[in-house]
């Protein structure tokens, strides 16, 4: 039916959903519409979602061929109880040209309602993101070491100025959560280190072994192309902005004519 979409849970790292490649029907759900606009990557549409009738082929391989953006990268962010660097008359925003995480800046202040605990952010390029995903992969709380030390390096301070105890027993750290879904933090319950890695993200990064021999750039026409009743936002899919929530704003402000035209379209046949 071309008014019904099947909606099926997607399992991911310690959900109790139904997964995805269960095929049992009891897990599918109907919806019926008139129309469906789909905002995710273009990417992970063609890897998550089966079309029927299929997508024509020349936007299929585009979808494709559309780079996810971010999914190479991955982001740090590291909370203290105190903003040390303010104090020190230090600037928040450093490049480190040796470690995994190449620009830091100050996310939040931790002051004035400037974000629960002073904060500083780091991104991480595609060259880090593997350095930090073997480290991970040895130890997930090894993460908080490297970071420690790149900050400690980067500033030229020991942990003491970033209000650790002199000299203390080492304290346990404790992990939660994974670097490719909801994100890894690593705390000692004094500094928490949370990473995300869209690099390892299902969801960023989604590959099913289907090879396109070019690249599509980003808001390329054939993105942007309607498949009644299927359209197709999404930042991606943005001729300016793309990968931003600017993109995000774009892309809705192309898509939502598009479908106010079409369901209007639909009235007058009806």
């Amino acid at each position: 039916d071309k008014n019904e979409v099947k909606v099926k849970c997607i399992k991911t790292a310690g959900s109790s959903s139904s997964s995805s490649n269960n095929n049992n029907d009891d897990d599918v759900s109907i919806i019926k519409c008139q129309a469906v606009i789909l905002a995710a990557p273009p990417k992970v549409l063609t890897n998550t979602i089966t079309f029927l009738p299929n997508l024509p082929k020349q936007k299929f391989e585009s979808m494709i061929a559309t780079p996810t953006w971010m999914e190479e990268y991955g982001k740090v962010a590291v909370s203290f109880t105190t903003n040390w660097w303010r104090q020190q008359r230090m600037s928040g925003i450093s490049i480190d040209q040796v470690g995994a995480v190449a620009t830091w800046w100050e996310a939040c202040s931790g002051s004035e309602g400037d974000g629960n605990l002073p904060t500083l952010a780091g991104f991480v390029t595609g060259q880090g993101a593997t350095v930090l995903s073997n480290i991970v992969c040895d130890d997930s709380c090894s993460l908080f070491d490297y970071i420690i030390e790149s900050l400690k390096r980067v500033y030229g301070i020991d942990e003491h100025a970033m209000g650790m105890q002199k000299n203390p027993a080492k304290a346990e750290l404790k992990a939660k959560g994974t670097v490719g879904q909801d994100g890894l933090a690593v705390t000692n319950g004094v500094i928490t280190v949370s990473y995300k890695s869209w690099k390892e993200d299902d969801l960023t990064n989604s590959k099913d072994g289907t090879v396109v021999d070019f690249t599509c750039d980003y808001g390329d026409a054939d993105l942007q192309s309607i498949v009644e009743p299927l359209f197709f936002a999404g930042t991606e899919t943005a001729a300016g902005a793309h990968g931003h929530m600017e993109g995000a704003v774009v892309a809705a402000e192309r898509t939502a004519p598009e479908v106010i035209e079409y369901l209007s379209n639909c009235k007058k046949l009806s």
